[in-house]
């Protein structure tokens, strides 16, 4: 185990006190103002450098953070692992960008994060979409099957295949299947696993698919892992990747003003899980365990565990615990707003019959307690279950590429008149970020319709303007 490099070569810079007249413009936090300095703190801006004598440069790394990307490849067992800044998705856009070229066809899930579906905008290329399977009580999107992809690549006209998994619930695909079947194709396989990051610390979580036979595999860092915000790593086996447009594409999409607080804390988060990774996760399993057994004590609440895989989910994530809600008559975006409003509590998301929590590493004894009471007493809020709960509608029809319809002028109308009429952009319920409609594609009366639904009931809708007007192609 090795100590992290980026860490010691910052407080080797910083104990120097150079002389500096080079960016950033706070100039070590001496030109900020005090609201920052107080925010932030002086340690936080002292470290806040740029590529100076001494440290390194993260599109030509030769020096620490070399060292520190190989020591995460070693970790991680891959054969390149490198450092994103911008967050997993500009490592989405990178596994595109590198394995595909204009006008290719591409096999992705619906369910797949909205980067995607910008990339397929950005870089002219074709979805072939494979509708999830649907859980039928929780209403969650999880999966494809093996069966789905192969018909697909029976096909023959898509040489990519771009899974997700696991899924913002930590419901998990059967991955040695889907990479057995893509593998008889020859597909370059790509996976989104960004909420994953964990997986490889500790034997009682799902295996990483790192070690299924992927090509590609992009990791969120700061969703799971104590990193910050906008860290994740991008894992490489090079074998059927050109390395060379790798390097391009993360030289082409990642900042050219890279920040050492957030490859630092990669740096260190790597240290972290190598040296007392197991002991961590075992406590936040135990943690998860906990409340999900006393959330299952509470009349009208669910929290689903291992019986979950009885109904064909592959394997589970224990430190993402969901909460149905059906059962109290009050959908999950209420729970949510009395959460937040009420007992000043923050949970992960919401959606029409569930919450989401994600235990990691420093949720604490006293936060699970201030939630189970308020769950509690949310419980005793409950009315008649309605009958009917809200539907997703299929994929539409694809009329333009993402790219035609990214680039082709588009107009406002209001949601209620835009049967028929072509999306000019992404439009989703955030979080997950998952699209209901995506640039180029047939607005249908059912997606009107579950979108109106969507909003009548809380959900953030990304894509509509003052919330009545949506955006399409003229």
């Amino acid at each position: 185990m090795r100590n992290p490099p980026i860490y010691f070569a910052l407080k080797n810079y910083i104990s120097k006190k150079r002389a500096c007249f080079h960016m950033p413009g706070h100039h070590r936090g001496r030109g900020a103002h005090p609201f920052l300095v107080d925010l932030l703190g002086e340690k936080v801006l002292l470290s806040d450098i740029t590529e100076v004598e001494g440290m390194d440069y993260l599109h030509k790394a030769e020096g620490v953070i070399k060292h520190a990307q190989e020591l995460a490849a070693n970790l991680f067992k891959v054969d390149y692992t490198f450092f994103l800044i911008n967050g997993s998705t500009v490592g989405n856009l990178v596994m595109l960008a590198s394995t595909l070229s204009p006008g290719d066809k591409v096999i992705i899930q619906r369910n797949s994060h909205r980067s995607i579906i910008g990339g397929l905008a950005i870089l002219d290329l074709i979805p072939e979409y494979i509708q999830p399977e649907i859980h039928p009580y929780l209403e969650i999107p999880w999966g494809i099957t093996p069966e789905e992809l192969e018909k697909k690549l029976k096909k023959g006209d898509s040489k990519v295949v771009f899974l997700t998994s696991p899924n913002y619930f930590g419901m998990c695909e059967d991955l040695p299947s889907l990479v057995k079947v893509g593998k008889r194709y020859n597909s370059i396989l790509l996976l989104d696993e960004a909420h994953g990051a964990h997986f490889p610390f500790n034997s009682t979580l799902p295996e990483t698919g790192i070690k299924f036979g992927f090509d590609m595999i992009v990791q969120s860092a700061h969703k799971t892992l104590p990193s910050l915000t906008q860290t994740s790593f991008l894992h490489v086996f090079k074998k059927n990747i050109d390395m060379d447009r790798v390097y391009d594409s993360l030289a082409f999409f990642q900042s050219s003003s890279p920040s050492y607080l957030f490859m630092a804390s990669l740096d260190i988060v790597r240290y972290q899980m190598e040296t007392d990774g197991e002991k961590l996760w075992d406590e936040v399993i135990d943690k998860a365990n906990f409340l999900r057994e006393e959330i299952n004590k509470i009349e009208g609440l669910y929290s689903f565990g291992v019986e979950i895989l009885e109904d064909g989910i592959f394997d589970l994530d224990p430190t993402k615990v969901t909460v149905n809600t059906k059962s109290i008559g009050i959908t999950g975006f209420e729970v949510e707003d009395i959460l937040n409003k009420k007992y000043n509590i923050e949970i992960e998301l919401s959606d029409s019959s569930n919450i989401l929590l994600f235990m990691t590493p420093g949720v604490t004894d006293d936060e699970i307690q201030r939630l189970l009471d308020a769950l509690r007493d949310i419980s005793k809020m409950r009315r008649k279950p309605k009958e009917r709960w809200l539907e997703s509608p299929g994929i539409p029809e694809m009329a333009l590429t993402p790219k035609k319809a990214f680039l082709r002028p588009k107009e406002l109308i209001p949601i209620e008149k835009s049967k028929g009429r072509v999306a000019g952009n992404i439009v989703s319920s955030y979080p997950p970020g998952l699209p209901i409609l995506v640039p180029g594609e047939k607005i249908t009366k059912d997606i009107i319709d579950y979108i109106l639904r969507l909003e009548e009931e809380g959900a953030v809708i990304q894509g509509l303007y003052d919330k009545i007007l949506i955006k399409v192609v003229k």
